[in-house]
């Protein structure tokens, strides 16, 4: 689990590393305000799937 969500913030730190740099380039500011509720989602999204595709490789590698 722990390196679920290590996977997780390293994603998320690419995305939020893009708009920083994007931020000097472009007025997005409300865009980030707007995408916080994004990226929370986002982030559990990345934990949750992994999870599950974790879950799920283990059952088949435990039938076979």
């Amino acid at each position: 689990m722990k390196k679920i969500v290590d996977d997780a913030f390293v994603a998320l730190g690419m995305i939020f590393l893009v708009l920083i740099v994007a931020s000097y380039f472009t007025e997005i500011g409300d865009f980030v305000y707007n995408g916080r509720t994004y990226l929370l989602v986002l982030f559990i999204a990345i934990i949750i799937g992994r999870y599950l595709r974790l879950i799920v490789s283990a059952k088949r590698h435990s039938k076979g």
